[in-house]
């Protein structure tokens, strides 16, 4: 007999899925649980590891137990319960790529059918082709995975030029990553004689994709067509990204000219980092995997309340983030340094963002360059995932002008604006998605400033000027 569980980042979702999928079932030859949501009645979107196993166990009385998941960090939670799981009850689980709705219906009547878990996951994983057919999409076909990534690579392609002013930064790239995900067909992105895979935000972005620059798709496979129609939707449509939100603004005269506050010096929490402390690379690596389901789910909230506070733009930064984030080649370099160097996890994801970050900061784009503080703001929420002690923004009490190194996106995120007057920085650039933030909160941001505030001690007064 197979038993299912069903893991998805919403509670009620899991629990509709649960409902639709017993409506198939006739007697006791399959049992479903759900492990979705979180315990956290203020932020209930996400997936919990433990949740993930005690639902696993729940119906491992049984030959074999199958996991459908949605998105995300429900992959990664379902991976790290594996690990948690007695090896002998890990080894009847089995995770399905099939989409979760249709997958689970499919299942749950070959699992009650009587079928053995090879025909259940083929089942699950063909229950979009009814749907294909009904629609009149071409039948799906089994294909490889194409490896080559040269210039002069074969096949069907489409060439488009970038109106975006910034080019393909990380919020439209991601638009990019999702949009051609799901095609059956292998895809290479071509930008003056350099190839790479559209799975990756990491990948799209170091391409150095400008405004004006001529980016062509090339597609084979099944569906290559269909993926070439999504390429040149998506590139009328500018990636997602409101061309006029790029255009300097004139002053908002509802903006004070002189802003006031009194100061507060801000650093974010140092996590300790210990190059020499030894690691049982198995352990943590399914350490990481858990910081990085949780951020995952934080990045998630704070796109949330983005939407809320501010704009969609302002969300899209933080899917950006998350999509950013979810990249199987990042746990893979992570597992790699944790095998290599025997290294505890903090050290190990210290050195891979670190890197990746450098990346940014030396491209000789001004906008991807400043896109590097994103990269920081992951590793510091996952270093305090690690650490069991996430940071958070400061708390005001009164108008308040920060004063700082540098300064998260996120953080800028969770000020009240209304008691933060300006954001003053040693370091930082104007093109950082802080500013934009900052921006639409009516923030004043100065950047670039050196010790030029260093005099100032917390609580002092302090007006400035805007330009």
């Amino acid at each position: 007999m197979v038993n299912l569980v069903i893991v998805s980042h919403s509670a009620q979702l899991g629990q509709g899925v649960g409902e639709l999928a017993r409506q198939m079932l006739r007697g006791d030859g399959c049992r479903l649980a759900i492990a979705a949501g979180i315990d956290d009645p203020e932020n209930p979107i996400g997936t919990d590891p433990i949740k993930v196993m005690d639902a696993i166990l729940s119906v491992a009385d049984t030959d074999a137990i199958l996991v459908l998941m949605d998105i995300g960090s429900a992959l990664m939670s379902a991976e790290t319960a594996l690990d948690l799981l007695d090896p002998e009850i890990a080894a009847r689980v089995h995770l399905c790529p099939a989409p979760l709705v249709e997958g689970a219906l499919a299942a749950t009547v070959s699992a009650a059918s009587g079928a053995d878990i090879n025909k259940v996951i083929q089942d699950a994983q063909g229950a979009l082709a009814a749907k294909r057919v009904q629609l009149g999409f071409p039948a799906q076909e089994a294909h490889t995975s194409n490896e080559e990534c040269s210039a002069d690579a074969q096949g069907q392609s489409l060439i488009v030029e970038i109106a975006n002013p910034n080019g393909l930064h990380v919020r439209p790239a991601a638009r990019l990553v999702e949009g051609l995900a799901g095609f059956n067909a292998d895809l290479l992105l071509e930008k003056d004689g350099k190839c790479v895979k559209p799975d990756s935000i990491n990948q799209i972005a170091l391409l150095k994709v400008r405004c004006n620059d001529k980016l062509r798709l090339i597609a084979n496979g099944p569906e290559a067509a269909e993926a070439l129609a999504a390429f040149a939707a998506l590139a009328d449509a500018h990636f997602g990204e409101h061309l006029t939100t790029r255009v300097p603004p004139t002053e908002n005269p509802l903006l004070p000219s002189t802003v006031s506050g009194q100061v507060l010096h801000y650093q974010p929490t140092v996590y300790a980092l210990d190059p020499m402390a030894d690691g049982d690379p198995k352990a943590e690596l399914r350490r990481v995997k858990m910081a990085v389901s949780h951020t995952l789910d934080d990045l998630l909230g704070l796109a949330a309340l983005a939407a809320e506070k501010y704009s969609e733009d302002i969300a899209a930064i933080f899917f950006g983030q998350h999509t950013l984030l979810d990249d199987p080649e990042l746990l893979n370099s992570i597992s790699d340094i944790l095998h290599q160097q025997k290294c505890r996890a903090e050290w190990a994801w210290s050195q891979a963002m670190s890197a990746l970050s450098k990346q940014y900061q030396a491209l000789d784009d001004a906008y991807l360059q400043a896109r590097y503080i994103d990269i920081e703001d992951i590793l510091h929420r996952t270093l305090g995932h690690l650490a069991d002690s996430p940071d958070s923004a400061p708390g005001l009490q009164h108008r308040t002008v920060i004063i700082a190194d540098n300064i998260y996106p996120s953080v800028v995120l969770q000020l009240d604006a209304t008691k933060t007057a300006a954001i003053c920085l040693r370091d930082g650039s104007p093109l950082a998605h802080g500013a934009i933030i900052a921006k639409a909160g009516g923030i004043l941001w100065l950047c670039q400033q050196g010790d030029a505030f260093d005099a100032y001690h917390i609580g002092d007064p302090l007006s400035l000027n805007r330009l």
